[in-house]
C-alpha cells in the first residue's frame, strides 16, 4: 500500500472487504488476459478489437428500454429496481463518454 499508516488505520473488517475486491480484480484480470494469451498460442494469431457503431449501438439500447418497461410492469417491487438501473442510467448519459472512448 503506498501509505501503511493510513491502511494500519481501516477497521479489519473493511481491510478484509477491499482485500476480496482487489482479489477479485486480479482474478477477472488474469482471466481476461490468459484468454488472449491462449488464444494466440492456439491459433496463432492475435485477438482482434471490434467496435459497435454508435447508431447501431443506440439501436440495442432503444430495445433495452422498451424491455426495461416489460419488466417494470410485471411487478411494483421490479418497478422500483428498473427505475435505479434508468437513473443510473441518465446520469451516465449526462456524464458523457469515459475519457477511454474519447
Amino acid at each position: 500500500f503506498a501509505n501503511m499508516d493510513r491502511w494500519n488505520e481501516v477497521p479489519d473488517h473493511l481491510k478484509t472487504l477491499m482485500e476480496v475486491c482487489f482479489n477479485s480484480s486480479h482474478y477477472h484480470r488474469q482471466h481476461w488476459y490468459w484468454n488472449g494469451e491462449a488464444y494466440l498460442r492456439v491459433n496463432e494469431h492475435k485477438l482482434e478489437t471490434t467496435s459497435i457503431p454508435e447508431e447501431e449501438w443506440a439501436t440495442v439500447e432503444d430495445e433495452a428500454h422498451k424491455f426495461w418497461d416489460e419488466i417494470a410492469a410485471e411487478s411494483e417491487l421490479k418497478a422500483k429496481i428498473v427505475k435505479i438501473f434508468r437513473d443510473y442510467n441518465e446520469t451516465m448519459v449526462k456524464a458523457g463518454k469515459p475519457y477511454r472512448y474519447g
